[in-house]
């Protein structure tokens, strides 16, 4: 039988060795740091405070998908519907701001309110960015103090430089009834695109892959230095080589074609173009649990470095010792529009005196544990060129039997049930070639 090597222990490699399992295919699996989980990697410090590397809850609507994740812990989960709010000036206002208003400015919610019945007598308008599509949707005055902030802070650029193809259900368009009514009222319905959240009770997020022990097998501390695509021969930082026949790779796509021996000029300008921003991760273990009334917060104000708040133990409360809360806290940067100037360790002071300010913390408060660590693939930047290289790259790495899956192989704002379900297609699509 052809061989066949898998590079990655992310949840797109778990799905792609999990389909060859079941088609009877033995595979090996390669993985450069010595745990499974790639992007849904979690980590225990000290026997006993859990963080994962960003927030991680599952929300697959895939009843499949769900039963696999399920029986990987003998379904030995916990499920909640998520509350989630945004720090704007000073203000906590419930998530989406767009329908939660209530309480600002009497002029700021008027001109927002006039804007949008003008954009709701309108006709669609064919736009070009994703500015343009905030504009079309909700307004200048509400697009360029919201959504449009927060931008700059998550995707580290202007909206005008982003397309508009990976938005899907994440921005809500309310109707001019909820807007008003959110005005108006303290009190809302909650239309988050996202309703259940499973969460395991052990282990942090990546018990979900525990399946993956059984599919493949596995080598750590296998970190690819070079592929030779006309030899089919990969060569890890230990020295080892592995043949292959057909490979399924999880690697991000700059990544990979930077570690090919003989790729072309042009799959290498075209890998060069691609973007992403990389996060600082702070984390902190709290004497206290009432940290927050929300699982994650959005911080829109500019002067902050936190981005996006999150606080584990209210995911799990075993993700830390009885008694104590956790906070982890995102910090976004990237290579062409915001470079990182700090170590991650920098940021642990000055994030611990932004949760002051922010009323998270308060200085009584005793902090029992804290880390930091870089993230350095966090987020697609959905620039208007990702599009054409992106197919470009995938198309070459097809014609050389690499098959691809996951948010950095396919290069789009994947999650992590669909980084499953991209592992099994492209492993699905290997399979046909065995035929």
């Amino acid at each position: 039988m052809s061989h066949i090597i898998i590079l990655g222990a992310g949840m797109a490699g778990y799905g792609a060795a999990r389909k060859f399992k079941e088609a009877k295919i033995t595979t090996d699996l390669f993985e450069k740091e010595t745990h499974i989980g790639g992007h849904c990697a979690s980590y225990i410090f000290d026997d006993k405070w859990i963080f994962d590397d960003g927030p991680h809850i599952s929300f697959s609507k895939s009843q499949r998908v769900k039963d696999i994740f399920s029986k990987n812990i003998d379904n030995d989960y916990r499920e909640f519907e998520a509350k989630v709010d945004n720090y704007w000036k000073g203000r906590w206002i419930k998530h989406p701001a767009q329908i939660n208003l209530h309480g600002l400015p009497p002029e700021f919610n008027a001109q927002i309110l006039q804007e949008m019945i003008e954009i709701d007598k309108r006709p669609i308008p064919k736009v070009n960015n994703y500015e343009e599509w905030l504009y079309a949707s909700y307004g200048k005055t509400f697009s360029e103090n919201f959504p449009m902030k927060y931008t700059r802070k998550f995707h580290t650029t202007e909206a005008r430089n982003m397309s508009t193809d990976w938005l899907g259900p994440r921005l809500y368009r309310p109707k001019i009834s909820e807007v008003i009514y959110g005005m108006l009222s303290e009190k809302t319905i909650d239309v988050h695109y996202i309703k259940g959240f499973r969460y395991p009770n052990k282990g942090g997020f990546v018990s979900f892959m525990n399946g993956i022990y059984d599919t493949t097998q596995i080598h750590f501390n296998h970190n690819v230095v070079s592929i030779n695509l006309k030899d089919k021969k990969i060569k890890f930082s230990n020295n080892s080589v592995a043949d292959y026949k057909y490979c399924f790779s999880s690697l991000p796509l700059n990544k990979i074609v930077e570690l090919m021996q003989d790729a072309p000029c042009d799959i290498k300008s075209a890998a060069s173009k691609l973007d992403a921003t990389q996060c600082v991760i702070v984390n902190f273990g709290i004497n206290r649990e009432n940290l927050s009334p929300c699982h994650w917060r959005y911080i829109y104000d500019e002067d902050f470095y936190s981005t996006r708040l999150s606080f584990p133990h209210m995911f799990n409360p075993l993700n830390t010792p009885e008694g104590n809360g956790s906070i982890q806290i995102e910090i976004y940067f990237s290579k062409k529009y915001k470079p990182l100037d700090k170590s991650p360790e920098d940021f642990i002071p000055i994030i611990k005196d932004e949760l002051i300010k922010l009323g998270i913390l308060n200085i009584n408060d005793e902090i029992l544990f804290q880390t930091a660590w870089l993230s350095p693939y966090a987020q697609i930047i959905f620039d208007h060129d990702r599009k054409k290289n992106v197919e470009i790259i995938h198309d070459f790495l097809k014609e050389n039997d690499i098959y691809f899956g996951g948010r950095f192989a396919d290069w789009s704002y994947a999650w992590s049930d669909e980084s499953f379900l991209a592992g099994e297609f492209a492993a699905e699509k290997i399979l046909e070639k065995l035929v």
